[in-house]
């Protein structure tokens, strides 16, 4: 039924051979509903619902059938010394009984609302551990997908350089016939095709290997003439509270503080009702030696007033557990801290890159077009212009492939705080 919904979802998402455009949150969403560890979360809550109905059920009453059958070597005797004769009855050696027991409890001091406060939380912890493991799926996604971009454009910019030099070629050809160029420059604009053909061959398959990934990730196939829709910017978030682990850092001290809480509940008084119905030979009346019934009920009160400091040392060491835990919080805190430095650091970087970007390629395109003019009238080499040519289809390049790097690098920033 599951691989149904999975199958069902995808398909009116925009994946798989039959669409043309993919979004990355139609990417998380489809990798996340076809993780097998995302349906551990919904097993937790039925498994916590389970446990909690169990420990409920300690406030029903509790009924036992018993029976016994007993032979004593000795039995209590009257021999008393009286001045006119007594026949005392004799007690039998042999002695049955059937019982049914009841106990119910009437105060726990809190025990099974503890348990099941304890039992809450450590279903929640599991469902935090899945949250981790989404947001490290989420991340791996993101990567492959802004991956693919950056190399399905830069396709389309090789694509475009070998359209260049075909019209260069046809220029050189026009060139060469009316004398103007010598023939040996058509090999050189020939050898740097070749090498742009040899790119594409390997941006290609990387490209395909790269969307066979993604597609396992999601459980669906994607086409490689799918189009991959460029993510929208986004707002940079304020903190890093969502990150699931501060959350489970969190559940991990409330789970001590219950058990600390269900420490102390063991301590108080308990008082539990109780009951005895029952058919024996004799009955209540030890001296009887017929078969007869009998009822008895009552209260007990049962407390611990000393355990040898046993609660207290487990306290103390619940309260040990939770400073290593906030050492841990404050660890994993200067880490992410550190990481979003850095990935801030990275972002302005490439925001500072880009600006220089466009200036060079400006000054890119002012060469190759001098370069064009001085090719066609036989100034220069082809071998000149194709080094001047190259460099401005690499500052293109480079300018569009750094703009994908961007919105990348500020997504990754939104992983690292939790917020995506």
């Amino acid at each position: 039924m599951r691989r149904l919904f999975i199958f069902l979802a995808i398909s009116l998402l925009p994946v798989g051979v039959k669409t043309q455009d993919l979004q990355l949150r139609d990417c998380i969403q489809a990798a996340l509903m076809n993780n097998p560890l995302s349906g551990n979360k919904d097993l937790a809550r039925q498994i916590n619902e389970s446990k909690k109905a169990i420990i409920r059920s300690a406030w029903l009453p509790v009924l036992d059938l018993n029976a016994q059958a007993t032979w004593q070597s000795d039995v209590v005797t009257l021999n008393l010394d009286l001045p006119f004769p007594v026949d005392f009855p004799q007690i039998p050696r042999d002695q049955y009984k059937v019982t049914a027991d009841f106990n119910q409890i009437i105060y726990d001091g809190g025990s099974i609302r503890n348990q099941q406060i304890l039992e809450d939380i450590s279903s929640q912890l599991s469902v935090q551990e899945v949250e981790i493991k989404e947001l490290e799926l989420k991340q791996t996604v993101e990567d492959l997908f802004f991956a693919i971009i950056v190399l399905k454009k830069r396709t389309e910019l090789v694509e475009l350089m070998s359209q260049s030099l075909r019209e260069t070629l046809r220029q050189l050809s026009s060139g060469v016939k009316n004398g103007i160029i010598s023939e040996s420059e058509i090999p050189v604009v020939n050898s740097e095709q070749i090498k742009i053909d040899q790119q594409l061959i390997s941006i290609q398959s990387l490209i395909t290997r790269t969307i066979n990934t993604l597609g396992i990730l999601i459980g669906s196939p994607i086409d490689p003439a799918t189009n991959f829709v460029v993510p929208e910017n986004i707002a940079e978030p304020s903190d890093m509270s969502d990150r699931p682990e501060f959350q489970m850092f969190g559940l991990q001290l409330d789970l001590l503080d219950a058990r600390k809480n269900l420490l102390s509940a063991q301590l108080r008084p308990k008082v539990i009702a109780f009951g005895q119905a029952g058919y024996g030979k004799p009955g209540l009346n030890f001296l009887g030696d017929q078969w007869e019934p009998y009822l008895l009920v009552g209260l007990k009160g049962t407390w611990n007033v000393w355990d040898w400091g046993r609660v207290r040392r487990q306290r103390d060491t619940y309260s040990l557990s939770q400073k290593v835990i906030n050492n841990q919080v404050e660890s994993f805190t200067r880490q992410i801290t550190q990481a979003e430095q850095s990935q801030s650091s990275v972002i302005s970087e490439i925001k500072a890159l880009l600006l220089k970007d466009a200036e060079l390629l400006q000054n890119r395109e002012e060469v190759t077009r001098a370069y064009t003019s001085k090719l066609n009238n036989g100034m220069i080499t082809a071998s000149q212009f194709v080094t001047e040519w190259t460099h401005e289809q690499e500052a293109r390049l480079s300018q569009e492939v750094r703009k994908i790097e961007l919105l990348s690098a500020e997504y990754k920033l939104l992983s690292i705080k939790g917020k995506f």
